[in-house]
């Protein structure tokens, strides 16, 4: 695609020229061709649908619950628009790693408990956020 600096115009008003763009909740660049910056917004977007739901994962509700609210509205919300990724391996492990810090809080582990991601994963049972992208593809 060939850059071109004509301006557009509708009803004698001239468009502004961006580099990135919002539409239908994803961001579109027309310089960066990696998903990196949508990426990072999906996980923001995650992190911010976790944060409403705070006192239900911190709190002392049955893991059954957790799990649902997780996976039907945190999860959803970080993998929406997965379709359209070309996930790399450091995209893999950016989401992979907001979804184990999310699990360790669920379960109030802290960092010096030690616990393993197999054993946090075992315990909270959530959908793992790769599988997915991989099955909504």
């Amino acid at each position: 695609m060939m850059e071109t600096d004509t301006p557009i115009y509708v009803n004698n008003t001239q468009g502004e020229n961006v580099e990135s763009y919002i539409y239908i909740g994803q961001i579109y660049s027309t310089r960066d061709k990696n998903q990196d910056k949508e990426i990072q917004r999906r996980i923001t977007a995650g992190w911010t649908a976790f944060a409403r739901h705070r006192d239900i994962f911190k709190g002392n509700v049955g893991a059954c619950l957790k799990r649902q609210i997780y996976n039907s509205y945190v999860l959803s919300t970080m993998t929406y628009g997965a379709e359209t990724w070309a996930l790399a391996i450091r995209a893999k492990n950016k989401l992979a790693a907001a979804q184990t810090v999310m699990e360790k809080s669920m379960l109030n582990i802290i960092y010096r408990d030690r616990k393993t991601n197999t054993w946090v994963r075992e315990n909270t049972k959530v959908t793992d956020a790769i599988e997915q992208v991989r099955r909504r593809k």
